[in-house]
């Protein structure tokens, strides 16, 4: 009897141990793409932007995207939506006053995705919500996929345009809504959230530290939601939920800061430094290989390169494998690691 407890008891610890070693999601490797709601560029689209937007200004958005389950399908893994906050409704809807379905849609409350108000309101998904269901419908496809990174990217600065409407400040109940349309959408179960990570642990920080990520097997089929938000936003997110405790998404504090756990680096090339230590301390980093269309005009992968050097977990570009060429530049992001399978 002695025997077979000592047994179950060594089995158990090798078990543990086994569990202890297993690779975590922290070490895996994202490509993604940059505002992956804007479409992609036809010669009627391109030339009406630069007739709104003048030629300086719309050369920096000049790309666009295929839909976003052509994204996914092409290997994409993280993606970046950009939320304007419409508590009523029917703040953004004015685009679609030809099109009566999307003007019902655009009327309902919640939030609504889109670069600009105006000049730049072309979008894949009206609502966030529409976002979030579309990669949920692909990720029930796909069951067995690489945890999927989504940014949620809320917008509410204000223009300085007298054209542009300045958009109204995120509330505690709009903050809560997209919580609610990512718990709808994509199910409890299949979210890696903060208290995942932070566990029994004092802080989501302190998770972090000690190695909170789930395994890689153990995220297959999840997604991980972050809040790529300004100051104010950030603070308003975690008020009353010390460490995010009981929040869908992650967000962006300072390495010292109890809910420190992910980190969004631009530009990789002045941070490089930066970058390698906030990985090997477990953090996860995104940052972006390209920029306003600049390094694809250039074909200059010199941020790139330094951007894999640095060891981020995430890279994000608008030139992926597959990506639309809308000014034929024939620039394509690839680094050394990306294979488009789930």
């Amino acid at each position: 009897m002695r025997k077979l407890i000592l047994a179950a008891a060594l089995s158990t610890l090798a078990f543990a141990a086994e569990a202890a070693d297993a690779p975590k999601i922290n070490a895996l490797r994202w490509l993604g793409s940059h505002n992956s709601y804007r479409p992609d560029l036809d010669p009627a689209a391109l030339a009406h932007q630069r007739q709104v937007m003048g030629a300086e200004h719309s050369r920096g958005v000049e790309y666009g995207h295929p839909s976003i389950t052509t994204q996914l399908d092409l290997g994409v893994r993280q993606l970046e939506f950009d939320p304007y906050a419409d508590t009523q409704g029917g703040l953004y809807a004015a685009p679609y006053a030809s099109d009566a379905a999307k003007m019902a849609i655009m009327r309902q409350p919640g939030a609504k995705v889109l670069h600009a108000p105006v000049v730049d309101a072309r979008t894949l998904c009206l609502r966030l919500s529409d976002c979030f269901s579309e990669v949920a419908s692909w990720s029930k496809a796909h069951p067995d996929h690489q945890p999927l990174v989504i940014f949620v990217n809320t917008k509410e600065e204000p223009f300085n345009n007298p054209a542009i409407p300045d958009p109204p400040l995120y509330s505690e109940t709009d903050l809560a809504g997209v919580d609610a349309d990512a718990l709808k959408a994509f199910g409890r179960d299949h979210l890696i959230t903060p208290d995942d990570v932070r566990g029994a642990r004092a802080t989501l920080r302190d998770g972090v530290l000690a190695g909170g990520w789930p395994t890689q097997d153990d995220a297959r089929g999840k997604v991980l939601l972050v809040l790529d938000s300004n100051p104010r936003i950030a603070d308003a997110y975690r008020a009353g939920h010390p460490s995010l405790k009981g929040r869908v998404m992650f967000g962006l504090y300072a390495e010292t800061e109890a809910e420190a756990a992910v980190f969004n680096i631009q530009d990789p090339q002045p941070e490089e430094a930066r970058i390698k230590a906030l990985v090997a301390r477990g953090f996860l980093v995104r940052t972006r290989s390209d920029a306003n269309t600049a390094e694809a005009r250039a074909h200059d992968l010199n941020r790139l390169d330094v951007a894999v050097r640095s060891g981020a977990q995430v890279i994000s570009t608008d030139y992926y494998p597959g990506a639309p060429d809308p000014l034929g530049l024939k620039f394509v992001v690839r680094p050394p690691w990306f294979a488009p399978k789930p």
